[in-house]
């Protein structure tokens, strides 16, 4: 970012003309209000908030995160296995609702055109849960075009991607090397905050060397032209701002008014 403005304060004093500097001004400002409101909300363990999926649709989140439990051929959505309930089925919880945004919205999952991760964490063993999955998504696959499927949890390993529809994309790991091929299956790159600082409550600044650490994690996915996410971050509206000011690409709630409130302060 620093570079950045460096180089842009270079070509402004290669403009001479007044005209050209008030246009450089306004470029400016709107290249600095892209960069700070960027981040996209992810609402974490959606299906546990009071209405699954639609009150994260109707605060306009960018990605919705799922946990599914393979059970006699059924795919469930709950945080733990005794948590299931014959009712939240995934198909009646998340794919009906999403392919009725689509219908309605011509194609999308909203009206301004704007697209959805739908990031998908498996519970139960990998294989056999991405099979089913994929028998319930099949036919649907044109019309889910605009929604990004990202999988984590069980995933597959790296070696295996190829084995399933490029619908499909991964939850990359940064303890993990994927070859050239495997790196274009992945759809975001996340990390556990607990990689970084296992006390932070959201409530006090963080340390520099944990800032540096998460810096350089960020940095580096940037530079590969992938997007990031920590889990197991704070509720607090410090921790997002932290996240902005990291440019963390996805910052994740619980509290979905909370950082909905915390992005309309930034616009």
């Amino acid at each position: 970012m620093f570079k950045s403005l460096v180089l842009i304060d270079k070509i402004y004093k290669l403009l001479i003309m007044k005209r050209l500097r008030i246009f450089f001004r306004l470029y400016l400002f709107v290249l600095i209000t892209i960069n700070v409101s960027g981040q996209k909300l992810h609402s974490h363990n959606d299906y546990e908030q009071q209405k699954p999926f639609f009150m994260a649709h109707d605060l306009g989140f960018d990605s919705i995160e799922a946990d599914i439990f393979l059970k006699e051929n059924e795919l469930f959505v709950a945080h733990n296995f005794k948590d299931i309930r014959a009712e939240n089925t995934f198909q009646k919880l998340y794919l009906e609702h999403i392919l009725q945004k689509i219908k309605e919205n011509k194609g999308f999952p909203y009206k301004n055109k704007k697209r959805l991760q739908l990031l998908i964490d498996l519970k139960t063993e990998g294989k056999s849960t991405m099979d089913i999955l994929y028998e319930q998504l099949k036919p649907y696959k044109k019309a889910l075009k605009n929604v990004k499927i990202v999988i984590s949890g069980n995933m597959p390993k790296p070696e295996e991607f190829e084995n399933y529809d490029k619908m499909f994309f991964f939850d990359g790991r940064k303890n993990l090397v994927y070859s050239k091929k495997q790196w274009k299956r992945i759809g975001i790159m996340s990390a556990s905050f607990a990689d970084f600082s296992k006390n932070w409550d959201g409530k006090e600044k963080l340390s520099a060397e944990v800032s540096e650490k998460i810096n350089q994690f960020v940095k580096e996915n940037h530079q590969k032209n992938k997007e990031v996410r920590l889990w197991g971050t704070p509720n607090t509206v410090l921790a997002y701002e932290t996240l902005k000011q990291f440019e963390i690409d996805f910052i994740g709630t619980d509290d979905l008014k909370l950082l909905k409130e915390f992005q309309k302060i930034l616009k």
